[in-house]
């Protein structure tokens, strides 16, 4: 089975929402496992400790070092990510829902290459793809080992309510 761990970095964005489909279909090629991956950058949050916040109890020690106000929003985009995660574990797929702060790129192909991950899987938009933000996509694929599913979402893209 190819692609038993797929990796699914979500940031709030209609695109991150347009991979879902396509790794639920993943399922027939042996998807057993999806991990849910939100990256805390350190240009909008701050410098924060290191780690894999997957659950409540550890959020609430992350609100700690979060500024008035961050905290809450950290814990309301980690329960929209358990939201989301539902139609998974419906189908029949472990989930694991885990924000982690660090830079885009490193985060993500650390925790690929950590947790033996077989697939990262992008949403984009065209916004992605103009000039100035092209980069961080390109940096994202240079950096991960693992293949990479690209989905380009079919609409304009922006924020998820929260």
């Amino acid at each position: 089975m190819l692609f038993q761990k797929v990796l699914y970095p979500f940031d709030m964005r209609k695109s991150s929402l347009s991979v879902k489909p396509y790794i639920l279909k993943l399922k027939e090629a042996g998807c057993k496992e999806v991990h849910m991956l939100y990256v805390l950058i350190p240009s909008d949050w701050g410098l924060l400790p290191r780690d894999e916040y997957d659950c409540e109890e550890k959020l609430e020690v992350l609100k700690g070092a979060l500024d008035e106000g961050y905290g809450d929003a950290v814990v309301r985009i980690y329960r929209r990510m358990k939201e989301v995660a539902k139609e998974f574990e419906e189908a029949g797929i472990s989930v694991r829902v885990v924000l982690v702060p660090g830079e885009l790129d490193e985060t993500i192909a650390e925790y690929a290459k950590k947790h033996n991950i077989s697939l990262v899987t992008l949403g984009i938009t065209s916004e992605s793809l103009s000039f100035f933000r092209v980069g961080r996509l390109l940096d994202i694929i240079k950096e991960v080992q693992q293949p990479v599913l690209i989905v380009k979402a079919p609409e304009e893209d922006g924020k998820e309510e929260l």
